[in-house]
């Protein structure tokens, strides 16, 4: 009986063949023999240009990911994999099932075979953390290093994501979604207006505090030459403290940090209020009056800038809710003036920028907010969860640089803006496409989807050309080069373009002539 269905199975699969009755009629349906598609129509260009750079290859080559095994995948069709599910926007490692069997992405991207979910967790955790953060280190080198040529901001900021099983080092602390639940502590550090992640570091839960930031960020600044370091270090409420002043400070360090509102601040805040005090306009509805003070704790005076602007809510007070094994963050207050409410904010800084452009600096940094609400709800850091830390540390780190190579990818194509991940993979891998072999030859037919198809075959035909005439044909020079020469045009909307320049050639330094 089992054996007479396999029959019929087998023989209905090879004469498949069948009339479908629709609203548009009559359809017949015949199976394709031979054509093998992909869902992943945009690879093509995205091979070349993560490949004709040698960021793809690096990756590859310096992975200290060894196999003994024959039977056991390579690492190319491990990162490879694990590079597509990110792409597609995955948040599960069991979510790259989808991409099984695609032998169309397998061909593009020059891997073996697409991997099952299960190679990319055990491949994970097969890496030591010492070789694995010195091998994701260097990948991100790679990729951003000619940018620290040109004069940034370095944005760091901590950032919950939430738990629900029972993942290793996850801990309850400050989670303004879900309070009393356990969590794990993203500490990232980003070029502001790039939206180009630096590193990210996965601590417990509890570990929210800016200072549990500060070993990475001191080993990155000296990881760096005094002319690659930033214009500036910017952070909110969590970095306005001792401890990353006087860092910063040690280190010849500019910085711009908030202050909380402790009662020495509020009383001088309401010293300011008195006559003989001039406030100038600081943009935005906002105003500003300059001092310096020294507080407790410090170990010097520093300058502070108060901003304050008028505020519809009429009141002093503002109480704060209290939840179980909830930590608690201060809030702005209202202090009351004799004739209008004001809202105040409080920052601290060593430069001598003006109390205007201090305060515009300060609002660009609620760009950064985007950035997180980007990662975690559209490129995995709110997912991909496990129980071993050090695999959650690896993946965390693997997702932003993915998401960094994505973003110039994106650039290439519109150098005006920056695009986030559910627009940009609507827009641009919206896509199928089929592979046609003849002789020695491939043809990769692609098919848009949307209203702006035609637009996207035009912008794929863009980076393309560009890469093919600038990139590829350029022998003379080193992957850096190239890929400096890539971020050119991807940031050729900014200024100091003309500064982004390879900063080492292999092992070896580049004279900055």
């Amino acid at each position: 009986m089992n054996e007479l269905m396999k029959f019929n199975n087998k023989e209905q699969s090879e004469n498949f063949k069948c009339k479908v009755t629709t609203p548009s009629g009559v359809i017949h349906c015949d199976k394709d023999n031979g054509t093998p598609i992909t869902l992943h129509g945009f690879l093509p260009f995205f091979t070349q240009f993560i490949y004709s750079t040698g960021q793809f290859e690096n990756l590859i080559d310096s992975c200290p990911l060894k196999y003994k095994s024959n039977n056991a995948p390579e690492v190319k069709d491990v990162l490879g994999t694990a590079m597509l599910s990110v792409l597609s926007g995955h948040t599960r490692y069991s979510h790259a099932t989808s991409l099984y069997g695609d032998e169309v992405a397998a061909d593009i991207l020059g891997l073996n075979k697409i991997v099952s979910h299960d190679s990319i967790e055990r491949g994970f955790d097969k890496l030591k953390s010492e070789e694995a953060e010195i091998w994701l280190k260097e990948a991100y080198w790679k990729m951003f290093e000619p940018l620290l040529k040109i004069p940034y901001i370095l944005d760091i900021d901590p950032t919950v994501k939430t738990l629900y099983g029972h993942q290793e080092n996850a801990e309850v602390g400050y989670n303004p979604q879900k309070p009393g639940r356990k969590s794990h502590c993203l500490h990232t550090y980003f070029i502001g207006s790039l939206r180009i992640v630096l590193d990210v570091v996965v601590l417990p839960g509890n570990q929210t505090a800016g200072k549990y930031s500060h070993a990475r960020l001191w080993s990155l600044l000296k990881e760096m030459s005094q002319e690659m370091r930033p214009r500036l270090i910017r952070g909110d409420i969590g970095f306005g403290n001792e401890g990353t002043m006087t860092g910063c400070e040690n280190l010849s360090q500019n910085y711009l940090f908030k202050l909380k509102q402790t009662k020495t601040i509020k009383t001088l805040i309401f010293s300011l209020e008195t006559p003989g005090h001039q406030w100038v306009d600081a943009g935005e509805g906002w105003m500003g009056c300059e001092t310096e003070i020294m507080l407790s704790g410090w170990s010097r005076r520093r300058r502070v800038v108060i901003l304050r602007r008028k505020h519809s809510k009429k009141t002093t007070e503002l109480k704060q809710l209290k939840e179980d094994n909830q930590l608690e963050f201060n809030l702005d207050i209202v202090a009351y003036n004799k004739e209008d409410f004001f809202e105040y904010q409080i920052l601290v800084t060593n430069t001598d920028y003006d109390i205007r452009a201090l305060a515009q600096l300060y609002r660009d940094r609620g760009d950064c907010e985007n950035t997180f609400d980007e990662l975690k709800n559209q490129w995995g850091w709110g997912g991909f969860n496990s129980n071993n830390i050090i695999r959650a540390q690896i993946m965390m780190r693997f997702i932003g640089l993915i998401y960094n190579w994505w973003n110039v990818f994106c650039r290439l194509a519109e150098p005006n803006r920056h695009i986030e991940g559910r627009t940009s993979r609507r827009l641009y891998q919206n896509t199928a496409g089929r592979l046609v072999k003849s002789a020695r030859s491939k043809i990769f037919y692609i098919s848009a989807i949307g209203s702006k198809a035609k637009e996207v075959l035009k912008k794929f035909v863009k980076i393309s050309d560009f890469i093919s005439l600038n990139v590829s044909t350029a022998t003379q020079l080193s992957a850096e080069e190239k890929w400096a020469m890539v971020l050119r045009e991807a940031f050729k909307k900014f200024t100091y373009i003309d500064r982004i320049k390879a900063v080492t050639n292999g092992s070896q330094y580049l004279l900055d002539l």
